[in-house]
């Protein structure tokens, strides 16, 4: 009934199957979560989509999905297992970057890797994407967890948010902004400072950001 296809994982999703699945079982409902969000019939961005297990959740429900990352091997590997005629992959920088404008922006565990420097740029890429009604989900871990993060893994977090601090970066971005946070693989809104993952939806870019707001 099944038939007897094989899907193949990159090296990124192998590893993590091998030694810490549960991480991609939370990566999974964080994209699960999104595209409830977002909803059905979309054309959907993801920033940091990585081999493509989450931007392939991300397009069950969509009419067009893309997604980017600067990886070029995983993108690769995205394209020959997972593309299809609604989903491709690319290899691209989203700073300063046009792509389309799309009904949904997605991405998650990419802020935390933007020099703060570059944060202003990296929102204001992901709005000039995004139609007028857009909506736009990130996700990041909580800088109340960084001690509990890998040497490896803190090494790479050069921008780590609180719940408080993400909100006001996506409120200068956005006219709505809703936060939620995760423990696991469980998104709730519970008390964001015991939260391991924090969430937040910006609706509607402003096109013009005020940087003092």
């Amino acid at each position: 009934m099944v038939g007897d296809d094989r899907l193949l994982l990159g090296p990124y999703f192998t590893y993590q199957f091998r030694h810490s699945p549960r991480r991609i079982l939370h990566a999974l409902s964080y994209h699960k979560f999104a595209a409830k969000m977002i909803g059905t019939g979309k054309r959907i961005l993801e920033i940091g989509c990585s081999e493509g297990l989450g931007t392939l959740i991300l397009s069950e429900f969509a009419v067009e999905c893309l997604g980017i990352d600067i990886d070029e091997t995983a993108v690769g590997i995205a394209n020959q297992t997972l593309a299809s005629d609604k989903l491709k992959f690319r290899h691209a920088d989203i700073l300063n970057s046009n792509f389309s404008d799309f009904d949904a922006v997605a991405s998650f565990d990419v802020i935390e890797h933007i020099f703060p420097e570059n944060e202003e740029l990296f929102l204001s890429s992901i709005t000039a994407n995004l139609t007028e009604n857009g909506i736009c989900v990130v996700g990041t871990p909580n800088i109340t967890s960084d001690q509990y993060a890998s040497p490896i893994t803190r090494s790479g977090h050069v921008n780590l948010y609180s719940a408080d601090r993400l909100r006001k970066s996506l409120e200068r971005h956005f006219q709505t902004v809703l936060m939620f946070s995760a423990n696991d693989e469980i998104v709730h809104t519970g008390f964001a400072p015991m939260a391991h993952y924090l969430i937040g939806i910006g609706i509607s870019p402003n096109r013009s950001p005020s940087i003092g707001h």
